[in-house]
């Protein structure tokens, strides 16, 4: 905006000054006088100021009605205006939320109207995070009308892991980006944030510049970091507004009623989350939707009656691992099929269809030997080899050169450019597939079964999950990430008391992160 924008007025009726400038506080008009240059130059900037944040909440305001205005929206769009005032927000939710589609409105929002586009960050505990994150947010993108600019400018992020962005290295794992050398970002975008530890939340936030926007995305009822703390669990709280932000959310929803609760003296960090409930793919009618809330919830009873309730969606059954291990082989024809034409694209679509998901690596560990026992019993790999075609492989350790990352999930197939029967590894890589030889591999173990932790961040079309050894270490957080893993059925191997002990044990962990933000969210 420039100063010939603001209204003036030329009378005599100010004292001889001839300039007026009106401008908005608190939401009221005001006018100032211009007695020399020094008041002219204050009074001009503050009424631009406050005009140009007039103007920007009322197009904010259109675009929240226009983009949120499909029927059951309305939380999604409460949390994108609820972010629009928030430089620290978690939007929590599970699965079909829209947690994604709301955070890719919300960057379109953040970016609309600027003269420099904002520099941003996608970061996920883990690779596979990322890129599924990555992924998606492009998607969303896709689905409204944006300039071409911003379209570029958007469609140009690319997802990373939260070690990489910190460049966090071993052995020591110092950071290079911390308090005295900030990260040079004013938007960051953490998705998975149940997968964050303690350490590396609080490395983030030390990293973080003054003025940047954080916004946390995850789904606070799935499993906790492997490492110490409950970042996402300890954030997460109702909602609650001061006066004065509720009255800041009404220019932005002037259409609706205030969706969270008002208090004089609301809990600190309780305006700064979102929670997404109305599940677009997991409704009313979903045996995975209602399996999921009564296991959240805690109900037993409740959760076990929805296997009979949906018996096309969900299952039980008790067999060994052996004959599970045959059962699992034998249903995976068409990725066998795949792996012996080389065909990279098949064989990773066709791996996606089923996962066999367990408490504990140990537990994975029988699974996979006994999957390979009974491959190798059909003829379909040496008693001896170390690899062999249509082997799925987890990456397990970050290997930064070849850009392969803890988690990251790979299929050892014949080499498509060689004759010769050589085997290499092939990775996802955005829309295509990378070849890795089989001598620079870092560490990996197979992995056609996985913990259910290693599985966060990833969809399934079928989930199975394994009977732990260890009864204890099967619980809520686990058995809900287990079912919400599943786009189509989800099988428990057990029966209904290791169930139900299950849905009954519920792991809870505290630190004094709340308190900590909260510092911090007054300089960020």
């Amino acid at each position: 905006m420039d100063i010939d924008d603001i209204p003036q007025d030329q009378s005599e009726s100010y004292g001889g000054h001839k300039k007026i400038i009106y401008g908005t506080h608190g939401g009221h008009y005001q006018a100032a006088t211009s007695s020399g240059w020094a008041d002219e130059a204050y009074a001009t900037a503050l009424a631009v100021h406050e005009l140009d944040a007039q103007t920007e909440a009322a197009r904010a305001a259109e675009l929240l009605a226009e983009w949120f205005a499909q029927a059951g929206s309305e939380g999604q769009q409460a949390a994108a205006a609820l972010a629009l005032l928030q430089n620290f927000i978690l939007i929590s939710g599970g699965p079909g939320t829209g947690k994604t589609t709301t955070v890719a409105k919300l960057l379109a929002l953040l970016c609309q109207g600027r003269e420099r586009l904002p520099r941003i960050a996608l970061a996920a505990p883990t690779g596979k995070a990322a890129a599924h994150m990555a992924r998606a947010l492009h998607k969303a993108l896709a689905g409204f009308s944006l300039s071409d600019g911003l379209k570029r400018h958007l469609s140009a992020l690319e997802g990373q892991t939260v070690h990489r962005l910190l460049k966090l290295r071993p052995p020591q794992m110092q950071p290079q980006f911390d308090a005295d050398n900030p990260l040079p970002l004013d938007i960051l975008i953490i998705d998975e944030a149940s997968m964050l530890d303690l350490a590396l939340m609080l490395n983030l936030l030390r990293a973080v510049p003054d003025g940047c926007r954080v916004i946390l995305l995850g789904d606070e009822n799935q499993l906790p970091s492997v490492g110490a703390g409950a970042v996402l669990a300890s954030l997460a709280q109702t909602t609650i507004l001061d006066g004065e932000t509720a009255g800041r959310l009404k220019t932005l929803l002037p259409q609706r009623e205030n969706p969270f609760q008002t208090a004089s003296n609301p809990p600190a960090l309780s305006a700064n989350t979102a929670r997404l409930t109305v599940s677009h793919r997991f409704g009313e009618h979903s045996g995975l939707g209602c399996l999921a809330r009564a296991v959240c919830a805690g109900d037993a009873e409740t959760a076990w009656a929805q296997f009979d309730r949906f018996p096309d969606q969900l299952s039980v059954r008790t067999a060994s691992v052996e004959q599970l291990a045959a059962d699992f082989c034998r249903q995976q024809a068409d990725y066998w099929q795949a792996a012996d034409h080389a065909d990279i694209a098949a064989a990773f679509d066709c791996q996606s269809h089923l996962a066999v998901l367990a408490a504990r690596r140990d537990d994975a560990a029988r699974f996979n030997l006994a999957c390979r026992n009974h491959l190798q019993r059909y003829g379909r790999i040496p008693a001896n080899a170390q690899w062999f075609a249509g082997q799925v492989i987890m990456i397990e350790r970050n290997d930064y050169p070849l850009g392969l990352f803890n988690g990251d999930i790979g299929l050892i197939l014949r080499d498509t450019d060689g004759g010769d029967g050589t085997l290499a590894a092939y990775f996802p890589d955005g829309g295509t597939y990378r070849k890795i030889p089989l001598s620079r591999l870092p560490a990996y173990e197979t992995a056609f079964a996985m913990t259910v932790h290693k599985s966060q961040g990833s969809e399934y079309r079928d989930v199975w999950l394994l009977p732990p050894a260890d009864a204890e270490s099967l619980n809520r957080a686990l058995l809900y990430t287990a079912i919400t893993r599943a786009r189509e059925k989800f099988t428990f191997v057990g029966g209904r008391h290791a169930f139900a002990a299950a849905c009954n044990r519920n792991e809870t962990r505290r630190s004094g992160l709340r308190d900590m933000l909260a510092d911090k969210t007054e300089r960020i």
